[in-house]
């Protein structure tokens, strides 16, 4: 008898959260809100130089209705501040029409009509290198090609940029530098200072890069 009486109670138990909750509510989406849900609310905004079309890809295409054409960015400004006066905020997808390469149109995804970023890439680039030292290379320097004359002598000004996106002795030099606590280096964004820099000459640091100069 009390096994039956059990059944019962979880019979109905289980009626009664069927009737209760629908499946939309239980299964909602977490990322869709009210305004996405909206067929009423426009999701696509598409610029086509200077004129603005805002387009609800729900409903049918209605002239003058669908899309809403604005002649410029002031009026769809003034329009979406009306729109979120009355509460009314739909996200967008904003379109812009544009020329590639080959010369032809193609629509771009931009972040915002207001701030469209056109000179930036539409997609993260990553800026690490796969090669954490590109390109290893020697100095080419006529001036130390002659020794013992100009030893121990920086290297020449490169005014051709020949070593961009190469790495050399020099390029290794600066990143010990970078990698100290405090760089004797003035050029380098954790110098320690002139004070710093003064003490490790006192002590002799740069003691085999002193030149004797030989005054007649």
């Amino acid at each position: 008898m009390l096994v039956i009486i059990l059944i019962i109670i979880v019979f109905l138990a289980g009626m009664y959260f069927c009737m209760k909750y629908s499946p939309e509510r239980i299964y909602q989406e977490g990322f869709e809100s009210n305004a996405i849900k909206n067929p009423r609310c426009p999701n696509i905004l598409i610029q086509n130089g200077s004129k603005i079309y805002l387009y609800n890809s729900k409903l049918a295409k209605i002239p003058g209705v669908n899309p809403l054409q604005f002649d410029n960015l002031e009026e769809y400004t003034e329009f979406m501040e009306w729109q979120r006066s009355q509460g009314i905020r739909c996200p967008i997808l904003f379109l812009q029409k544009t020329y590639d390469t080959q010369g032809e149109s193609v629509y771009k995804v931009r972040p915002s009509v207001t701030e469209p970023q056109g000179g930036l890439p539409p997609a993260i680039v990553n800026n690490q290198s796969p090669y954490k030292d590109p390109n290893p290379t020697k100095l080419i320097d006529a001036g130390r090609n002659d020794p013992p004359y100009n030893m121990n002598s920086m290297p020449s000004y490169d005014q051709s940029s020949f070593y961009v996106g190469a790495t050399t002795p020099l390029d290794k030099m600066d990143e010990t530098q970078d990698g100290l606590l405090y760089s004797p280096n003035a050029m380098d964004p954790n110098w320690g200072g002139a004070k710093f820099t003064q003490a490790l000459v006192d002590r002799g640091y740069y003691a085999d890069n002193e030149v004797a100069i030989r005054v007649a």
